[in-house]
C-alpha cells in the first residue's frame, strides 16, 4: 500500500462516498454507522438526528473517527481521527448541500431534502481532525 498525500486525501474526502463514523458509547464500546459527510474548510460536517445515538455519544465524549473508502480498485481510503462538537449553525444549509452532493439529479435531490428536513430534526457534528491518514491499494 502507498500513502496518499495531503492533496489526495482532501480530494478523497470531498467525493460523495458514504463514510463510516465511529463514536464512543458511555461504556467505552464503539458505535459505528454509515453517514454522509461534507468538507467545509478545515472541518468535516455530518448531519445527524438530534436524538440519535451518535449525537448522544458526542455529548458525552467528543472523540470520533471517520473512515472514507472509495469503491473502485485499487481502493483508496482515509481515516480521520478527531473531536466533534454539536452545532445547529447553518444546519439547514449543510443538510441541503450534503444531500444535493450525494443524491444524483437535481430534482431527486430537492425532493429528498424537502422530505428529510420536514421529517427529521437535525444537528451537525462538526469534526476537527487531530490526525488524518490515507492509503491506496497500490503495492
Amino acid at each position: 500500500m502507498a500513502k496518499l498525500d495531503t492533496v489526495e486525501i482532501k480530494q478523497l474526502l470531498k467525493e460523495p462516498i458514504i463514510s463510516i463514523i465511529t463514536t464512543m458509547r458511555p461504556d467505552g464500546t464503539p458505535h459505528m454507522t454509515p453517514v454522509w459527510h461534507l468538507v467545509r474548510g478545515d472541518k468535516i460536517l455530518v448531519g445527524v438526528e438530534e436524538k440519535s445515538v451518535k449525537a448522544r455519544n458526542v455529548r458525552e465524549n467528543p472523540t470520533v473517527a471517520l473512515c472514507v473508502a472509495a469503491n473502485e480498485s485499487p481502493q483508496r481510503w482515509a481515516l480521520v481521527n478527531g473531536t466533534a462538537k454539536l452545532t445547529h449553525h447553518e444546519v439547514t444549509d449543510v443538510v441541503t448541500e450534503v444531500s444535493m452532493h450525494y443524491v444524483r439529479g437535481e430534482e431527486e435531490g430537492k425532493a429528498y431534502v424537502e422530505k428529510v428536513l420536514r421529517e427529521l430534526d437535525f444537528v451537525l457534528l462538526e469534526i476537527t481532525a487531530t490526525n488524518i491518514v490515507g492509503f491506496d491499494g497500490l503495492v
